[in-house]
């Protein structure tokens, strides 16, 4: 309550938003409709990789996005829900008839495959921000550490029949100092991974819709600041908008609650926003990124654990106790 009174009013009395309130009623509707379009769509992104990965499962695409939509409002209640979205979308998705291997493979490889290019894009958006804004000593750090990051992965796959026997024994180096009841499904978990990444339609959905998403989100961030009349330049705002992003896994409070506002204002001021079109446009578009799916995420919750629902699903399995 109190990140939200300081985020909501605290935040807008600064940068003399209320000043700016005149802006709310010159604001687009369409514009509106369009940015809130966008952000659904990045939600149905996130749902398409999840079912890329659960390739093999009978799950239907409505449970999934039921499932993913209710761990991503469980994630904005409470601090560090990301750990506690994750418990609850696992058993949302075997309780739907996926396995138990492969959904905690899935899991982990969406947890690495939404970060890491997340890192990417901003990997790559600084590449024409050096070029439109002038080199700086941040921007030139991450590209650096980008590079060689990239540099370290294709060396890693060229020599991937050298790496094999060191990454075997590093991973029966780790079982064998496991509990003894872990270790099969800490080995099942493994071999799910090496098969999801060995398959080329995975690793274009890798590739695809993490991505895809992110750049909805964005988008959607880009329209409502222009339905309040500033068109913001792309690049500047897909640089300020991957920043705070990647600030926000650090699990500080619930879905960066606070972090991801205190970040995108100060540098879309920094760019040249307004200081009234910058906080009303972050806190629109918050409030249909972040409140808005809460009570989305409630309803599915209740969807998914209706019998009639359930009793849909093809091939359910009971979920383990």
């Amino acid at each position: 309550m109190l990140i939200a009174v300081v985020d909501y009013f605290v935040l807008p009395t600064l940068a003399g938003a209320r000043q700016s309130l005149h802006l709310l009623g010159e604001v687009r509707p369409w514009w509106v409709v369009l940015g809130i379009l966008l952000e659904a769509a990045s939600l149905v992104c996130y749902s398409l990789f999840t079912r890329s990965v659960l390739r093999s499962s009978p799950l239907r695409f409505g449970w999934i996005l039921r499932s993913d939509l209710t761990g991503f409002g469980v994630s904005h209640v409470v601090p560090g829900g990301g750990a506690t979205a994750t418990a609850l979308r696992f058993r949302l998705l075997v309780s739907g008839g996926a396995s138990v291997d492969d959904v905690t493979a899935a899991i982990a490889a969406e947890g690495v495959g939404a970060s890491l290019s997340l890192a990417v894009l901003l990997w790559v958006t600084l590449i024409p921000a050096v070029l439109l804004f002038g080199p700086t000593a941040l921007y030139l750090i991450v590209l650096l550490v980008g590079a060689l990051i990239a540099l370290c992965a294709v060396v890693a796959i060229r020599e991937r029949s050298r790496l094999a026997r060191p990454a075997k024994r590093l991973l029966r180096f780790v079982l064998h100092r496991l509990p003894r009841r872990l270790q099969p499904h800490v080995q099942a978990t493994a071999d799910q991974l090496r098969d999801l990444l060995t398959d080329r339609d995975v690793r274009s959905a890798f590739a695809l819709w993490p991505t895809a998403n992110w750049l909805l989100d964005a988008a959607a961030l880009w329209v409502f600041l222009a339905a309040y009349g500033h068109v913001m330049d792309p690049i500047g705002l897909l640089l300020a908008y991957c920043i705070a992003s990647l600030l926000a896994v650090l699990p500080i409070t619930p879905g960066g609650l606070g972090i991801i506002e205190g970040v995108l204002i100060p540098w879309l001021l920094g760019f040249g926003v307004p200081a009234g079109v910058a906080v009303l446009g972050v806190v629109s578009w918050r409030l249909i990124q972040f409140w808005a799916p809460i009570p989305v995420a409630g309803l599915c919750y209740l969807s998914l654990r209706t019998p009639g629902w359930r009793n849909r699903v093809p091939g359910r399995t009971r979920p383990p106790r």
